[in-house]
C-alpha cells in the first residue's frame, strides 16, 4: 500500500501575549515544521529575544513581530503579561485586541491555510 503525502500547510500562530502561551505555541510550531508545514508566528516585538533560541527551524518558522499599542493605565513599554501584575491583564487584553489591524493586514498578504489563536 502506498501512503499519500499529507498536504503541506502554511499556519499562522497568534498566541496570547504571555510566555505561558507563547512558548507552548512555539513548541507546537517546531513540531508542525517537522511534519513539513510552514509557520508564521506573531508575537510582541520585544519578546523575540526571549523566544528566538526556541525556534528549532528558523527557515520554516517566520517570526512576525507586532507593535503593541499603548493603552491608558498600562505601564509604558508593556508587551507581555510578565511585564505587569495580574490586576492589569485586562488592559493587556485591550492592547492585544488592538493589534488586530496589524494581524489582519499580514494575514491578507500571507493567506495562511490555518490560523489558531490564544
Amino acid at each position: 500500500m502506498v501512503m499519500e503525502k499529507s498536504r503541506e500547510l502554511h499556519i499562522a500562530m497568534f498566541p496570547w501575549f504571555a510566555f505561558g502561551h507563547m512558548i507552548p505555541f512555539l513548541h507546537l510550531s517546531n513540531e508542525l515544521t517537522e511534519r513539513g508545514h510552514k509557520i508564521t508566528y506573531f508575537f510582541p516585538r520585544k519578546a523575540q529575544s526571549k523566544l528566538q533560541h526556541l525556534n528549532s527551524h528558523p527557515r520554516l518558522i517566520t517570526f512576525h513581530s507586532l507593535i503593541v499599542p499603548q493603552v491608558d493605565g498600562l505601564p509604558p513599554g508593556t508587551e507581555t503579561a510578565s511585564d505587569i501584575g495580574r490586576s492589569l491583564a485586562y488592559l493587556l487584553a485591550i492592547s492585544f485586541d488592538r493589534t488586530s489591524g496589524q494581524v489582519d493586514e499580514a494575514l491578507r498578504t500571507m493567506n495562511p491555510d490555518l490560523y489558531p489563536t490564544i
